[in-house]
């Protein structure tokens, strides 16, 4: 019988400083390289004289299918609470904001990284 409440789906542990600090680079570039693929696929011009498109650079639908990127790398899944609403006016603004995000919710610090090891 199926149980609700996921007996045995267990919550990604945080990551250490130090098993965090060497994958942020990787976890960077594989964002940016996502982001851009995602801009690349969907691109199409906007009448450049309309402001009724005055739309951010990268939206925050796009931001949110790096989710398996995001998995991939960190052992976590994205999290919508995330990625700012209304999108970022570059893509190095949305990488750097999401990488943000990860470290705060996905790295223990302090006495829960001292506890961890």
């Amino acid at each position: 019988m199926f149980e609700l409440g996921g007996g045995d789906m267990a919550k990604p542990k945080l990551l250490s400083p130090k098993e965090f600090s060497p994958i942020q680079g990787d976890l960077e570039k594989a964002l940016t390289e996502g982001l851009n693929a995602e801009l690349k696929d969907g691109a199409w011009q906007a009448d450049p004289d309309s402001d009724l498109w005055d739309l951010p650079t990268v939206d925050s639908k796009t931001v949110c299918k790096l989710s398996p990127i995001v998995e991939k790398i960190t052992g976590h899944k994205l999290k919508p609470k995330w990625v700012r609403k209304g999108g970022y006016p570059s893509i190095d603004e949305a990488v750097s904001d999401l990488v943000s995000h990860i470290a705060q919710d996905c790295v223990a610090t302090g006495a829960a990284s001292v506890a961890a090891e």
